[in-house]
């Protein structure tokens, strides 16, 4: 893979490079919270609160949110899903 680059240095060019594919994953890793979260909301069932829920966890697992955040997400998807 090319990335356009002003490092020299090989190791800093890796790194680019990693960024870049990094960057690629977590995009789409939010891309898919943001996903579940809105399908819940067009549709608050037991079943697409378990996926929301999932893929919260998972991207606070993976560093993408804080664990703060993501417990306040998933609690305020319960909420919805109560009333």
């Amino acid at each position: 893979m090319e990335v356009k680059t002003l490092a020299n240095i090989k190791s800093a060019i890796k790194r680019a490079e990693l960024n870049v594919k990094q960057n690629e994953q977590n995009s789409a890793q939010k891309s898919a919270l943001r996903t579940a979260i809105k399908a819940f909301n067009a549709n608050p069932t037991e079943e697409a609160y378990r996926a929301a829920s999932a893929s919260i966890d998972k991207a606070a697992s993976k560093g993408l949110i804080h664990k703060n955040k993501a417990s306040r997400d998933k609690s305020r998807l319960a909420a919805k899903l109560a009333n």
